[in-house]
């Protein structure tokens, strides 16, 4: 009896050691089955499949992070797959490290003006945005701080905002008057008015340049004229989609109302017009490098795929507005959350460029 008892413990003991060896557990692929992602919460699903480096929650800009403002960076409109609400983002200026500067909820309760640029404080916290509020037309400060809206006035028309180089005070256009709301005292004061299509503050606080039909004034910060320039355009042209270089050097801007559209590039200080192009300079805007200009476009190939579509990229094109010399670069973290196209507004944090 006792051997039997001793013989059914071995083969016991044998029996287990062998499912060991042989695996007796659930393969490792059942083990650790792979999580479905939820496409009703991220219908970016597929893009993240396709780029697994790419982080799936949408990340926001933080107000003060270094890593982040370590460089200047693109702020522009757009909304991930899926949202109705569009709202102002960030990136590098290559398309990287996209950023989401607003929630939507915001743009719910303040229908914007996107047609009005909005203009970033060169210290990077506030955002000056036009739009309405039950109808009424107002101008607000988006405090990427506190993660608030201020009132700075009501009123509408072009906005045209401009910040001083101290990020304290905001001048800007509403119902046809000129204001400058100073941050720190949450005080608005009338401005002697500058009557400009569209105004520039350029750097140093001390002139403004002020667009006309066909040319620009220079304006004293008081606004005293100092210079008009005419570039004798026919009456039936328009100038439009106006910007200004970072370092004040350049204007440029679309004439509009002739059988090609142009856009054109003028040296301020000598402002003859020798550099242009066919076309309307949309997705254009000046690099923070002197006498460079970046364009994100898209650019189809010649051949068409087995569907019958050309396929295009999304390349950001650099160009030197003096000589004329190009290059080309695919854009970063195209097609994460859905957010595919760049279209600039500015470029901001251009204080980066120098460190």
């Amino acid at each position: 009896m006792t051997f039997l008892k001793n013989n059914s413990m071995l083969c016991a003991l044998s029996v287990c050691f062998s499912l060991l060896l042989s695996g007796c557990s659930e393969p490792s692929s059942q083990s650790s089955p792979q999580v479905e992602v939820d496409v009703a919460k991220y219908p970016w699903a597929k893009e993240h499949k396709n780029h697994p480096e790419w982080p799936l929650e949408i990340r926001e800009e933080v107000y003060g992070d270094a890593d982040t403002f370590s460089t200047p960076r693109l702020m522009f409109w757009n909304k991930y797959k899926g949202s109705e609400v569009r709202t102002l983002w960030s990136s590098r200026l290559d398309g990287s490290d996209r950023r989401r500067i607003i929630p939507e909820e915001v743009f719910q309760k303040l229908e914007s003006i996107s047609i009005h640029s909005p203009a970033r404080s060169p210290d990077n916290r506030y955002i000056a945005i036009s739009g309405y509020i039950n109808d009424r037309a107002t101008r607000q400060l988006y405090d990427t701080k506190e993660k608030k809206l201020i009132t700075m006035s009501a009123g509408g028309g072009y906005p045209s905002f401009n910040w001083t180089s101290d990020s304290d005070n905001v001048i800007f256009y509403a119902n046809g008057k000129h204001y400058n709301y100073n941050v720190s005292t949450d005080t608005l004061t009338q401005r002697k008015i500058i009557y400009s299509d569209e105004l520039f503050l350029l750097p140093g606080d001390k002139e403004f340049l002020a667009i006309k039909h066909d040319g620009f004034w220079v304006h004293k910060f008081n606004g005293e004229v100092v210079r008009k320039v005419n570039f004798g355009f026919p009456r039936k042209w328009e100038m439009k989609n106006h910007r200004i270089s970072p370092d004040g050097k350049y204007l440029a801007f679309m004439t509009y109302g002739r059988e090609d559209f142009h856009f054109h590039w003028v040296n301020i200080a000598n402002p003859e017009i020798e550099h242009s192009d066919k076309g309307d300079g949309n997705g254009a805007i000046f690099s923070p490098k002197e006498d460079y200009q970046l364009e994100f476009v898209a650019k189809f190939s010649k051949e068409p795929s087995k569907n019958g579509f050309y396929p295009s990229k999304r390349i950001i094109r650099t160009k030197n507005i003096v000589t004329g010399e190009q290059a080309e670069a695919l854009v970063k973290e195209n097609g994460i959350w859905g957010l595919d196209t760049l279209g600039p507004i500015a470029i901001t944090n251009v204080a980066a460029q120098g460190r």
